[in-house]
């Protein structure tokens, strides 16, 4: 009997003390002045910001990757290459055209931290698209008008990443 007390004493310990010490990259969203998102994020991590891109209203989507503690640019998709948005094969990545979309593959653009202007409802209209979450689409230029939000990575143990995790 003191065997197996001992015994699940031991494994409730070790699951606690992993969960106290376990390093998790935690993806958090913040307004400069408090954290609005903040999540654990398994390796490879993906989400979505879309907007649309100057007078000519040509729709921009940033695919993004969590990875090693950075944000990675996955792929940008871009209708039309007007209005200065890209035309040009990034180094080290690929320019697919799809018929629908210029797709914008690798180019190793990665960032501990970055800075993201939110529109409005005229200008921008952005949007931010989160798997896991509910709802998995946020309108930021209808909550987030007009505001800078830093996008960035800190490393906690998965107790304190579970305990603070704060959603949009």
């Amino acid at each position: 009997m003191k065997y197996k007390v001992r015994t699940t004493a031991a494994m409730i310990f070790s699951a606690a003390l992993f969960m106290a010490c376990a390093p998790v990259w935690v993806l958090e969203i913040s307004s400069g002045k408090e954290v609005l998102l903040s999540r654990p994020t398994p390796v490879g991590f993906p989400f979505m910001t879309r907007y649309i891109h100057s007078v000519e209203k040509t729709p921009v989507e940033d695919d993004y990757r969590v990875v090693s503690g950075r944000i990675w640019a996955w792929e940008e998709r871009v209708v039309s290459h007007n209005a200065g948005l890209p035309v040009v094969t990034p180094r080290n990545g690929r320019l697919i055209s799809d018929g629908e979309w210029f797709r914008f593959r690798g180019g190793r653009s990665s960032w501990r931290k970055y800075y993201y202007r939110v529109g409005d409802d005229s200008i921008g209209r952005n949007i931010l698209q989160l798997p896991g979450e509910l709802p998995t689409i946020h309108e930021l230029f209808r909550t987030y008008p007009s505001k800078r939000l830093e996008f960035f990575i800190v490393v906690r143990s998965l107790w304190e990443a579970i305990s603070k995790a704060r959603h949009l």
